[in-house]
């Protein structure tokens, strides 16, 4: 019979996910440091730090790779990565800054709160937390609905600022109906959660 595989410290900061981690790390920051002079070069970025997000779980999973290191890269790249994206639509949109700001301070301390009390993982409820929680984190479609609209509405207010005619290609709607429409409803759905 095998013996497990040891697992080091300094092996941990090598593990697939991370590395996947790492990347959307230097995605995300790319994507800031060109967001007011590159708006296409920015999106760009961000969505493929925001697609990677799926990627470091699935791999973590995959390949036995979940730690604690990687859990925590996790969520400081994702809520980091979010509030410099609030940042940015609060100098595009200055009349809402007050907005993000509350947007910003309400993601950072509702996923630290929930993942200290869920010890360790902030998509973890416990059965004794509330139904709205429990709903939220325990049905998926519902989860992803909120999480991508989210950033997709954040996403499409910052391409509507430097294109607001824009239209979805193949079919001719206007992306203004898509974040209105679709996006604000799921924002709305996970800062309530929040």
């Amino acid at each position: 019979m095998a013996e497990p595989k040891q697992r080091t410290v300094t092996g941990v900061f090598f593990y697939v996910p991370n590395l996947i981690g790492y990347t959307r790390v230097v995605l995300s920051l790319y994507s800031l440091a060109v967001a007011l002079t590159d708006y296409k070069t920015s999106v760009l970025c961000y969505a493929l730090s925001f697609t990677c997000d799926y990627f470091d779980g699935f791999f973590a999973r995959l390949c036995d790779q979940c730690s604690t290191f990687g859990a925590v890269l996790d969520m400081v790249t994702d809520r980091c990565s979010t509030a410099g994206l609030l940042v940015v639509l609060s100098h595009l949109y200055p009349q809402y800054m007050l907005v993000f700001m509350h947007l910003l301070i309400l993601d950072f301390s509702s996923h630290w709160y929930h993942m200290y009390s869920s010890r360790g993982h902030h998509k973890v409820v416990a059965a004794e937390r509330n139904f709205l929680l429990r709903f939220y984190y325990g049905c998926y479609p519902f989860f992803g609905f909120c999480c991508v609209g989210t950033e997709l509405f954040y996403i499409l207010l910052y391409v509507l600022h430097f294109d607001p005619t824009l239209l979805i290609p193949f079919i001719n709607v206007p992306v203004m109906q898509l974040c209105y429409y679709v996006c604000l409803p799921a924002c709305v759905c996970k800062n309530i959660t929040n």
